[in-house]
Formats: structure tokens, sequence, C-alpha cells
């Protein structure tokens, strides 16, 4: 029932909407589906596969908050530490800087602003490239738009960036060396969940050395795509529409280190169906239910935290978390992410009372794959 039900709504999804490329992994208990419709670039058609790599955006927040969680699972920090005393030589012109709370950064509470321009045609790669963006002027000299805690909820992908560095200066603390943010959520999250085909340095997907130059959209890339050899996990490439509305190319892809923690997963719909199993069962102990003794990302202190409503997200009746978003739909209560940037769109949503997580990604800017995550889900459920 699970294959027929996800096969005729990928169909419907890519002769309803306009977009170049949609991939969806579904899991319902011990079940799985995953599937692709589309192109993973318009220039050359190639038929998009189901386990192609996209980029997946803020989807990538899910990681950096579990990697501080797990430094507060081991005593190294904790929730309610101050960000002056965590990086005392982070020198802040707005001196409530002083009262921000690590728990408030990760539930963008914080009222830390966002970044004005990612800058990805740079597409750093350098090692450095965190540091020196965290200890840049757009975030020393960015005034505060409340009191930390007091004004409501802010998304700030800066927040996330400074989460990062945070991750990379305690990581030898916990790791009894000193590890990138990038090498951190790697050896921690990512490869104890089995996510062997997703990274935070998308510029090692080509063979780039780190502090190489990152032209990711090559002539190279398409040509590996086509090939498509051992060892090479081809890439779902960037679209958007253009003033006619003709889906045209993104000449470039979305990728610069500084910004990392917030935005530089890349991954597939098994991985993330992988990132689903991880967690399913942190939150269905939180939430008071029974289930099998499966791995967990995290322990049941963290998802405890997780869950908490810090916020109330404006205009969708969403509530935030640490890290995760919460909704209930038909009466059930998700938990996930949502993520946008040039080219790419991603919607990741678990549901841990129904053993369901649903992810959607697609290689086009503004597609509606959160409207499709919530209606798959409607359509599961009616199925019932």
């Amino acid at each position: 029932m699970l294959h027929r039900i996800c096969e005729e709504f990928i169909t419907e999804a890519m002769e309803l909407n306009d977009i170049p490329g949609l991939a969806v992994g579904v899991l319902k208990g011990e079940e799985e589906w995953k599937g692709a419709a589309g192109v993973r670039d318009i220039t050359t058609k190639e038929p998009l596969q189901p386990d192609d790599i996209f980029h997946c955006a803020s989807v990538s927040k899910l990681f950096t908050a579990s990697a501080i969680l797990k430094l507060a699972e081991a005593g190294i920090l904790d929730l309610n530490d101050r960000l002056a005393d965590i990086l005392p030589d982070l020198t802040i012109a707005d001196k409530r800087y002083d009262q921000i709370r690590l728990w408030q950064m990760l539930s963008h509470t914080a009222g830390i602003g966002d970044v004005t321009s990612y800058e990805w045609e740079k597409a750093l790669t350098g090692a450095s490239a965190l540091s020196d963006y965290v200890h840049s002027r757009e975030v020393t000299d960015l005034p505060l738009l409340w009191e930390p805690g007091k004004g409501g909820f802010r998304y700030s992908n800066i927040a996330y960036e400074i989460l990062g560095h945070i991750i990379s200066e305690k990581s030898e603390q916990y790791a009894g060396e000193h590890l990138s943010y990038e090498n951190f959520v790697k050896r921690f999250l990512l490869e104890p969940a089995g996510m062997r085909d997703s990274t935070m340095l998308t510029f090692e997907r080509i063979g780039v050395t780190e502090g190489d130059v990152c032209p990711l959209i090559t002539d190279e890339i398409r040509r590996r795509n086509a090939d498509a050899k051992a060892g090479w996990s081809p890439m779902a490439l960037p679209h958007e529409k253009a003033e006619d509305r003709a889906i045209v190319p993104v000449t470039y892809y979305p990728y610069n280190r500084s910004h990392g923690p917030s935005s530089t997963l890349t991954s597939n719909v098994s991985d993330l169906m992988r990132w689903m199993r991880a967690n399913m069962e942190g939150f269905a102990r939180a939430e008071g239910r029974t289930g099998n003794d499966a791995a967990q990302a995290l322990g049941d202190w963290s998802y405890q935290h997780i869950r908490y409503e810090y916020a109330e997200v404006p205009n969708n009746r969403e509530k935030m978390g640490l890290g995760w978003f919460m909704r209930r739909q038909n009466g059930y209560q998700l938990y996930g992410h949502e993520g946008t940037d040039d080219g790419f769109r991603a919607s990741f949503w678990i549901c841990p009372e129904l053993k369901t997580g649903i992810a959607v990604l697609s290689n086009l800017s503004g597609a509606p794959v959160k409207r499709l995550n919530k209606r798959l889900f409607e359509r599961m459920l009616e199925a019932e």
C-alpha cells in the first residue's frame, strides 16, 4: 500500500507543479519507500534518481543543534551558558550580547539578526572560513533586535554559524583532538547514523582540496553526472524560474564554508531516512511512548529539551524547540525542519507516534516541498 500511495503521489506532484526534479523518501514503521521524478539537470535532461545528492539547506541546522546537545550531554556545555563565557574572544559591539544564552541561540530567541549575503559565488573552502565569518564585522557590529530571550522568535542563520564555531572550539574536550565543525558532525552524527552519502564539505565531492577555489557548477560535474562511475554520487543541480516563469539553471552552487552550520548539508533521501530512524525512538520516549531499542542520535535528556516549546513561530502555528520545529497535523505531533537556498528546497518531518517520516527534496528555488510533505502525510492517513 505504501508503494502505491507514494508512486501515485510523486506522479501527481510532478504533473501539478512546474518543477525540474523531485525526490521523496518515506518511512512507515519498518517499511521504506524512495522515489524520484524529473531531471537532475535541465541542460543534460538526465533523469533524476532516488539517491541523487541534493543541497539540503537549513535541514543542516538539525545536525548543528544535535552536535551542541552532544556537548551538553557530556557536560562540556550547559544550555544556560552565556555566549560571552563560551567564546570570550568574540567581541560584540552591542553589549546586550553578554546576556545571550546557548538555548536562545538554538531556539532563535536570542534576537540575533540574519545573514545579509551568503556570497555563494565565493565558495570558500578554507579551514578558517567559519571562524573568520564569526569574527567578521557582519557579526560583531550587528545590533540585537531585542533583549535576548524577551522578543519572541527571529530566525537567525548567524546564530547557527556561531554555534558551529562553538562546536569546533569545544571539540577537543569531547573528541580528544581538535576537529572542524564538519568533521565533528561527520564523526559523531553522520557516521553513527550510517549516513555514508552525506557531508557538510560539499567541495570534497568533486575532489577540490581544502582551501582551494571551489567552482561547483562546472562542465566536469555535468560530465561526471553523465558518466556516473563508481565512487561518484550524482548531484542534482540547482534551478530557478526566470521572469517569464521558464525554468533555468542557477549559475552557481549554494556552497560557502562560512555558512556550513546553517546551510551546507548535501545528502539524499536514503540518508535522510537513516536520520529519521536515528531520532524516531528518542522523540517517542520523550512523548512517553515505548518501542524498540533502536540506536538514538542523542540521549533521552536531549529529546526532552528539544521538544520544549521555546517560542511560537509567527504565521504558521508551529512551535520552536532546540533546533527542531514542531507542528500539529491531523491531531499528530511532528518534528522537523525546512530548507531553502538558491536552487533547492528541502522538507524533513517525522511523526514518532506513527513511526512515520517524510523527506521531500527539489532542485528548484521556491518549490512547494512543505506543502507536498504535508499532503503526502495526509494521503497516508487517509489510506489507513
